[in-house]
């Protein structure tokens, strides 16, 4: 497959491009792919008219101040970490409801989020990422997930639509590692930003998506200034929280590909330490002042001094102006019931074979 043909960024192009280079689909994944590419057709014209509003605007969109990134492996915490730092009025940020409708949504304005909040909420449409919660337009979610949704050929998403691609297309250092690639991802990425600002009124970002805990370089390249907050969880936690992930929302309701046991674990360790090997080489290249690190489970325990902390360290304003608005936040996340795990102390071996290095990194012992 030569360059010029792998960095296409045009949606029923990539989407066919990906599909012939992915390794082949399951049964079931055909009627997946089926809805995928109505989808596509259907947003087509949206988008163009979305593109011939609003480009320009948001093109000469000034980003003025460095965003703070969340950086962490998934089920870390980084949702939960996010949700309690946008509260008050003072972060732009990206939604549900920008990535659900991203070839849309600025046609169809909030009055619309409220419509079809209101149908969400009457057909109770659930999120399998999150214990099958009712799915709420206005709460964050990730830029690659918003870019997958625009079927961009610059989202490291299409690892999970072809899980068997996952080392090559999760993992994006050898899609980076070509120089045409690298620069499209910079320019796709920072016109990501500038639609989030320019939708936000010009407010500073607090972003959060996990493939971006391998882009440490990259992004202190576009932002010199950025913040960086990176979130860690017991490993022993994070094995059965992600490989529940993949069983019950990727592989249940978003890829097209069946895999094995044995692949599924292999995506699990392996993901985890690829992308907390890239972290931890490059963290050193972040500015003296500029990053924080903190655990899920000091998170969960003392979320608001946790939060308290974080405005310190990275002399981000107005803690005081958001201080109420994040009491509230944190006891309506108090409802919230995490998905329950049987042990076994075979699979705890298999962890600590796996990820000794990290148990003993960040001191954690067995649940």
């Amino acid at each position: 497959m030569n360059q010029k043909f792998r960095i296409v960024n045009f949606p029923l192009i990539e989407a066919t491009r990906r599909l012939i280079a992915g390794g082949g689909i399951s049964f079931r994944g055909l009627f997946q792919l089926l809805i995928y590419y109505l989808r596509m057709l259907f947003s087509l014209s949206l988008s163009l008219l979305q593109y011939l509003i609003f480009d320009r605007k948001i093109r000469r969109t000034v980003i003025s101040q460095a965003p703070v990134f969340i950086l962490g492996h998934y089920r870390s915490g980084t949702t939960y970490l996010q949700k309690l730092l946008i509260k008050g009025d003072h972060y732009g940020y990206l939604t549900n409801y920008d990535a659900l409708f991203a070839n849309s949504n600025l046609l169809f304005g909030r009055r619309m989020q409220g419509v079809f909040q209101k149908v969400i909420n009457l057909f109770r449409i659930k999120n399998p990422f999150f214990n099958d919660s009712i799915v709420l337009l206005s709460e964050p979610t990730e830029e690659d997930d918003y870019l997958m949704n625009r079927i961009s050929a610059y989202s490291a998403y299409w690892g999970l639509l072809f899980p068997k691609k996952w080392r090559e297309w999760l993992n994006c250092s050898t899609q980076m590692s070509i120089p045409e690639y690298l620069e499209g991802w910079k320019k796709e990425y920072l016109k990501t930003l500038k639609y989030i600002t320019f939708k936000s009124g010009g407010k500073e970002l607090v972003l959060k998506s996990p493939p971006n805990t391998e882009r440490v370089r990259i992004l202190l390249e576009m932002f010199p200034d950025a913040k960086f907050i990176f979130i860690y969880r017991n490993p022993y936690q994070m094995y059965y929280s992600i490989r529940n992930m993949w069983k019950k929302a990727i592989l249940g309701y978003y890829s097209v590909q069946k895999i094995t046991e044995k692949e599924l674990d292999d995506i699990v360790f392996d993901h985890f330490d690829y992308l907390t090997e890239r972290y931890l080489q490059d963290k050193s290249l972040i500015p003296p002042g500029n990053l924080i690190e903190i655990s899920y489970e000091d998170l969960m325990r003392v979320p608001y001094d946790i939060i308290h902390q974080i405005y310190s360290e990275l002399d981000l304003p107005g803690f005081e102006k958001i201080a109420d608005d994040l009491k509230l936040q944190i006891a309506n996340e108090m409802s919230y019931k995490p998905f329950q795990f049987s042990y076994s102390d075979e699979t705890f071996r298999m962890i600590e074979t796996r990820w000794g290095r990290y148990l003993r990194l960040w001191n954690y012992s067995s649940p």
